[in-house]
């Protein structure tokens, strides 16, 4: 609740993410956190959501007090108190597997390990740590069947089923797709009770108004439109696509079934790709092939872990023996995952697709078909099919020519650097690429989805500034992404593993590696990279990185940015000797992200911006930027922009030297 003069003023109920040390074990759902502090609203969350603006990280709370963990309250709280209890239940039952079988069961993937959580990602198998169909019509047919042994008429099993799939669904919390699940599989279990038939395509209406009713916001969640599109897919695509296959093929005990499982497989497939390269920016075909063997072992280890918790109190040693068998089925699905992740070709990220191409060819498809309905079928379809691809292949042909000039965008990527540039030609460049830890990787999900969205295909040149994680972190996961002409890099002898990474990622791809040194220029499409530091003779000592840190100065069109890295004191001093009144530029990258290290009073003096921007994280733990900075930038009248309150920063420059800021 907020306070007003000690007394409380208003109470608010909203989500709140806390971060926990890498060390520390998970805490269990239905553990209380108790903190006083005060709310601190934000200026705009750091990421813009899609339309209708997405409330995430609209603020923080800022603790007056020390964190207090209390034990959950099972009257206040009881679904969290049984998610709790089950989680204790799993990870005892299956040790190292706990965070694998808590993801298949209750959908939490914060504990499981983030090579894994990639290699997922990487089959495409992703959707199996996804609570939707599969899941939910397995669990009811567990009860269904656990119902009838207990001797309970169908209706009453029915009915039985359909509740606690209800509290199932609830203590997961009722992610979209679990919940589209829920509603067509009580649908199904209600025409059984009152013998009519049911309809696959009413039940899929049914249950996206009732989410929609519920939450309309919920058309905007990845869960609720993959969930959507698979099932759709299947029952749209699959018979057309059986009728396709020769009849030999689906003759026998064995073939049929795998070539029904292919074919959904492939339906569901084509179905999705598009809303997850939308959403993730990569597609996996290899899926197709790796879901014959791992849904199966899915359903395995589900049934596997859904009785061993049931058996568990009753006979713990039955318990433990079922959790082993589901052990082992678990254990081939890693297999089976970490095998199609390393498939040669298997995935591959893509850019976002083009919504107004598929529209207008969608549109051109459904209008041909129409006005050459008194045609045979073939050449219906093969008209309308012609316009479709006519509309896509033209369509870009309208658009309206770009007005060239020069940007540069300050990408928010929490507490590192990275600054992508845009020449007139359209061409790109990268310099830095944000941080990385075991938890987030910039160049993955931050720097490649913005290159992707803005049509970025090709980076000319990536320079990186120094060898620090918060600033090559992500470059490794770019080069692996994209094709790069160059890399340029001071070369210091350090061997943190993102550097060696960065390095064996450009040489794997045959990216051309060049030295960042003082006096070197590159010049592309009228846009020119001077390097101002750092001198070559840095280089033959030990130096900290920040020393060596490269500094560039952008020119076009009469235009000047300054990039100066993590460029401190001593270095910046150096370059005022040196260059003095030349330093000046109208755009400045503010050193360090404004630490009082860098940003001193003779090098702003000498830069005159008019605008510094500082790319520096939320509540970062440095206290960057420095109050003193701050002061000195307000005394000299320059503007700031920050990436911690303002998000990207983007400033474009027309080819007669005029500049603006872009507006959020």
């Amino acid at each position: 609740s907020a306070r007003a003069g000690g007394r409380p003023a208003a109470a608010c109920d909203v989500e709140v993410r806390l971060a926990l040390p890498a060390t520390r074990t998970p805490l269990r759902a239905g553990t209380e956190v108790r903190v006083r502090g005060e709310w601190v609203q934000g200026t705009r969350p750091v990421i813009r959501g899609a339309w209708p603006e997405d409330p995430t990280y609209a603020g923080f709370v800022s603790a007056s007090s020390p964190v207090v963990l209390a034990p959950s309250s099972g009257v206040a709280h009881p679904l969290l108190a049984a998610r709790g209890a089950m989680e204790a239940r799993i990870h005892r039952l299956f040790g190292r597997q706990g965070p694998l079988a808590d993801a298949l069961l209750l959908g939490r993937r914060e504990t499981l390990d983030p090579a894994l959580r990639q290699s997922f990602a990487a089959s495409g198998l992703v959707h199996l740590l996804a609570i939707s169909g599969a899941h939910v019509a397995l669990i009811g047919a567990i009860l269904l069947l656990a119902a009838r042994a207990c001797r309970l008429s169908h209706r009453a099993a029915s009915w039985a089923a359909i509740g606690m799939v209800a509290v199932y669904l609830a203590v997961i919390g009722a992610p979209p797709s679990a919940v589209r699940a829920g509603i067509m599989l009580a649908l199904a279990l209600l025409a059984r009770i009152l013998q009519r038939p049911s309809a696959p395509m009413a039940s899929v209406s049914a249950a996206a108004l009732a989410i929609l009713a519920v939450d309309p916001m919920a058309a905007l969640d990845a869960g609720f439109q993959l969930s959507f599109a698979g099932v759709l897919g299947i029952s749209l695509l699959r018979g057309a696509m059986l009728k396709q296959v020769p009849a030999a093929w689906r003759a026998g005990k064995w073939r049929r079934p795998l070539v029904e499982s292919m074919v959904v497989s492939v339906a569901a497939f084509l179905a999705t790709a598009p809303i997850v390269a939308f959403h993730f920016g990569q597609v996996a075909p290899v899926s197709i092939v790796a879901n014959l063997p791992a849904i199966p072992l899915t359903s395995l280890a589900l049934i596997g872990i859904v009785v061993s918790l049931v058996l568990e109190p009753l006979f713990p040693p039955l318990a433990r023996l079922v959790a082993d068998g589901a052990g082992l089925a678990m254990d081939g699905l890693t297999r089976v995952v970490d095998a199609a992740a390393a498939m040669p070709y298997g995935h591959a990220a893509v850019d976002p697709p083009p919504w107004p191409l598929w529209a207008a060819a969608a549109v051109a498809f459904l209008v041909a078909l129409d006005l050459a309905g008194g045609l045979q079928k073939r050449v219906r379809w093969a008209l309308a099919a012609g316009f479709a691809s006519l509309a896509w292949l033209a369509l870009p042909g309208f658009a309206p020519a770009g007005g060239g000039g020069l940007e540069l965008d300050f990408i928010d990527v929490g507490q590192g650097d990275a600054v992508a540039l845009r020449t007139p030609a359209g061409r790109w460049m990268l310099v830095d690429a944000g941080p990385r830890d075991e938890r987030f990787d910039a160049g993955e999900k931050r720097v490649l989805p913005f290159l992707r969205a803005r049509g970025a295909e090709r980076l000319e040149a990536i320079v990186l500034t120094h060898p620090h994680a918060d600033h090559i972190g992500g470059a490794a996961a770019v080069l692996r992404a994209m094709p790069v002409g160059r890399l340029i890099e001071p070369g210091l002898a350090t061997g943190n593993p993102e550097y060696v990474q960065t390095l064996e990622a450009a040489a794997r791809h045959g990216v051309r590696w060049t030295a960042a040194r003082q006096d070197a220029v590159m010049r592309l499409d009228g846009v020119e990279l001077d390097f101002l530091w750092p001198r070559p003779a840095l280089l033959d000592g030990n130096p900290d990185a920040n020393e060596i840190s490269a500094v560039i100065r952008v020119r076009y069109a009469g235009f000047t940015a300054l990039l100066t890295g993590d460029a401190e004191a001593p270095a910046e001093h150096e370059m005022v000797a040196r260059y003095g009144g030349a330093l000046h530029a109208e755009l400045l990258k503010s050193g360090h992200h404004g630490s009082h290290t860098s940003s001193t009073e003779e090098f702003v003096d000498a830069v005159r911006p008019e605008l510094a921007v500082i790319s520096v994280g939320r509540r970062n733990r440095y206290g960057h930027p420095n109050e003193d900075v701050l002061e000195r930038y307000a005394r000299h009248h320059v503007r700031v922009a920050r990436t911690d309150r303002d998000g990207t920063v983007t400033v474009r420059v027309a080819p007669d030297g005029s500049w603006a800021r872009a507006q959020p």
